[in-house]
């Protein structure tokens, strides 16, 4: 593993914000506002908001939970029972200031509040860049989860517009969908992405995920996880942002658990690291990734990249990766609702018997 940057380190996240949880160090601080922010694309023409060396940890400050439409949110908050404190309310406020002052590029009105572009000094395409998760923890004490008739896994089965509001027990780590229903929390960031492949436009949107990441919308990618992507600008260019509580695989609604998210996040620069698509590791599993609009086809994407992966990090040559994927591996749907959908693979590490090698420690 990569040694952590050496430069000292600036600050620690106030327990008070995230629930007196033990938040790690961090050297750069980008906070949520509209000049650090881009809603519903990745515009090339954004300039770099910070620009970072290869092991620099950064805590990054989303938005999201907005759910109280023409509402004063605070108020909102009030009317659902929502008690806050002066940094939840100043978080809900923060969101709110994004959507009214952030400029918007080529008519695209809404979508993701995306912080970014993060540049990372030396990356060129033919690289990748590794995302360490470090942490993710709910700046806003509720999650948002809603329907709209003609989106979902099940389109026009949805007669009308619905929104439900989850309370966070961030003490216990559950949402409480009502008296008796607790979902227990996994936050971690929808939208994690690099600037797109130039094929795709200078605005493309960030509902599809692609090749860069993006809207990958994979409840795997929480604290202690590692999302590598390839390089396709001078300087990577990530975003991140579409803040999530927790997810069921599959993300049927089009919604996860919605809320407002910090981040914090150390970039790696993998020089060389040729690859086609997003790659993950946790401590316990190796993901890899296959994306398209027809399901069967983001399948076998996603089992030609596991076979990829097994490769790299293996050896396995394609008859052994594919057997060994068809007995060992599990290959869950990330979600249906994004137009591109998702698969991603599950590739046990306890199935290597004494081998405790890490993907990025072998580049």
């Amino acid at each position: 593993m990569r040694a952590l940057a050496s430069t000292a380190l600036l600050a620690v996240l106030s327990s008070t914000a995230l629930s007196a949880f033990a938040a790690p160090a961090y050297e750069h601080y980008l906070k949520l506002r509209p000049e650090n922010v881009a809603i519903g694309n990745f515009p090339i023409e954004k300039k770099p908001i910070l620009t970072v060396k290869s092991g620099a940890t950064v805590r990054i400050d989303g938005g999201g939970g907005q759910r109280w439409q023409d509402k004063d949110p605070l108020v909102w908050a009030k009317e659902e029972g929502i008690s806050l404190t002066a940094e939840q309310a100043a978080a809900m406020t923060e969101t709110a200031r994004v959507l009214k002052e952030t400029p918007r590029q080529a008519g695209i009105d809404g979508g993701h509040i995306l912080v970014g572009p993060i540049a990372v000094e030396g990356a060129m395409p033919g690289d990748a860049i590794e995302i360490r998760i470090l942490s993710v923890e709910p700046r806003i004490p509720y999650a948002t989860v809603s329907t709209r008739p003609g989106r979902g896994g099940i389109p026009d089965e949805v007669p009308e517009i619905y929104s439900h509001t989850v309370k966070l027990d961030l003490a216990r780590k559950v949402g409480v969908y009502e008296p008796g229903i607790e979902i227990p929390l996994g936050p971690f960031m929808g939208v994690m992405g690099v600037q797109p492949p130039a094929e795709d436009g200078p605005n493309r949107r960030s509902g599809p995920p692609g090749v860069f990441g993006g809207n990958l919308d994979c409840k795997e990618l929480v604290g202690g996880t590692s999302l590598f992507l390839p390089v396709f600008h001078p300087g990577g260019l990530f975003y991140t942002g579409d803040s999530h509580a927790g997810q069921g695989d599959g993300e049927v609604t089009v919604t996860a658990m919605e809320t407002a998210n910090t981040a914090i996040l150390q970039f790696i620069l993998h020089k060389g690291m040729k690859l086609t698509a997003p790659r993950a590791e946790s401590t316990t599993h190796w993901m890899a990734f296959g994306l398209d609009p027809v399901l069967d086809k983001a399948m076998q994407m996603a089992i030609r990249q596991t076979n990829s992966y097994l490769f790299d990090l293996k050896g396995m040559e394609f008859k052994r990766a594919f057997t060994l994927s068809s007995i060992g591996v599990d290959f869950r749907v990330t979600q249906v609702v994004d137009g591109t959908q998702g698969i991603h693979s599950m590739i046990p590490k306890k199935i290597f018997v004494n081998d405790k090698s890490r993907f990025w420690s072998s580049k």
